[in-house]
């Protein structure tokens, strides 16, 4: 992927709030960072967010709980299609 493109993940990320250790990921990436141990890091930290979300969930309500709800379903749904792919 293009160096260019690398820093405007990277910038769309750091301007939606990203998290500081996906922002080290994604930064370690744009840097030339081994693909393998980026991907390991993504991974790891999309798991662990997804757990977070998912213990999070009894304390919403509404249209809050909705969207995480939502956001949880897309990501499975997108993770399910990433093995049936494999």
């Amino acid at each position: 992927m293009k160096p260019d493109l690398r820093m405007e993940l990277y910038l769309a990320f750091l301007l939606l709030g990203a998290d500081p250790i996906l922002l080290g990921a994604v930064a370690a990436w744009r840097e030339g960072a081994d693909e393998k141990e980026v991907l390991a890091d993504l991974s790891n930290w999309n798991q662990a967010k997804l757990l977070e979300m998912k213990e999070w969930l009894s304390t919403m309500t509404g249209s809050e709980l909705e969207a995480a709800q939502e956001r949880i379903r897309q990501y499975e749904d997108a993770r399910e299609a990433l093995k049936q792919a494999a």
